[in-house]
């Protein structure tokens, strides 16, 4: 378990953000799911790397982003792909990999790794997470090797984005998405069961194609979900080295070449720009009033897929 001082977990303003206590306790939960992580990494032999926002606080504030309540970190899918068969097969206590392999429903291309699936307040839950009841989790995301001839990248990104984005859209629109099934299966050069998880099996069929290139020598990567809304282009050897930057009092690793990287993702990252992160700030809220409803139910309900 990790140590904080008693300082860390009182609200406090950073560039003009009030943090309040409890987004500190979602921090250094978040830290403990992360020490499980890295655990892991080292019985088996995988590199890890801060990224998005977390490589961002890490270089800028020395740790989050005062208005952020996530972290991210990635990994060459290599090590990824050896990672998700690790901790798919069990984790510690309450801990679960959510993925497609393990959750049908999930409906993402990358790995989250979470600590429980429910909101508890139970004695031993929030001495482990510091004072935190919340499911907590990490994301973390495929590295992919993209190809450096600039037709064949496109050809391979519109790929990925057709049968990703038709898997996202599935749920809302699923009579659309059947209609263009067959066309579907002849891009990926494969059957899909009409009466299974058609969803699911376009995520799968996504996540195959981001990993087309893996052995092609190229030495361009890329986030390919996001890569095919607005392009940004990694390079391997940004990633050969790692460096330890600090974070909240810990240290956490990075690629060596950060700047290059930070550069690619965000432009001018020293400037701060406060926005949430994608979703309702803080992401607890929404738990909690989920809870509160499962209470008045008498049914504490998973709020994983």
């Amino acid at each position: 378990m990790l140590t904080f001082s008693k300082d860390f977990f009182q609200g406090e303003t950073r560039d003009d953000f009030y943090i309040e206590p409890m987004m500190k306790c979602v921090w250094a939960a978040q830290l403990e799911v992360l020490a499980v992580v890295e655990q892991i990494c080292r019985q088996n032999g995988l590199r890890y790397f801060a990224d998005w926002g977390t490589l961002l606080g890490a270089v800028r504030h020395k740790g989050y982003i005062p208005w952020d309540d996530d972290l991210d970190i990635c990994m060459l899918r290599e090590d990824y792909n050896r990672f998700a068969a690790v901790a798919e097969k069990g984790l510690p206590g309450e801990y679960q990999a959510v993925s497609l392999n393990t959750f049908p429903d999930w409906d993402q291309v990358f790995l989250r790794v979470v600590n429980a699936c429910t909101v508890s307040y139970d004695e031993e839950r929030l001495r482990q997470f510091h004072g935190c009841p919340y499911m907590i989790g990490i994301d973390i995301f495929p590295l992919d090797v993209i190809p450096e001839q600039p037709q064949t990248e496109n050809y391979h990104t519109e790929l990925f984005s057709t049968v990703y984005s038709s898997a996202r859209l599935y749920p809302k629109e699923p009579s659309e998405v059947e209609e263009i099934l067959p066309d579907l299966e002849d891009l990926c050069g494969t059957s899909f069961n009409r009466s299974g998880n058609l969803q699911n099996q376009l995520l799968r069929a996504a996540d195959a194609i981001a990993q087309n290139y893996a052995s092609s020598g190229s030495r361009l990567l890329t986030h390919l979900a996001d890569h095919a809304v607005k392009k940004h282009f990694l390079r391997k050897e940004w990633y050969e080295e790692c460096v330890y930057l600090p974070f909240e009092g810990f240290r956490i690793p990075a690629p060596a070449e950060y700047d290059s990287v930070l550069q690619e993702l965000f432009g001018d990252y020293m400037t701060p720009v406060r926005y949430a992160a994608g979703h309702d700030y803080p992401f607890y809220k929404k738990q909690q009033e989920l809870y509160e409803q499962s209470l008045s139910a008498s049914e504490i309900r998973p709020f994983l897929p």
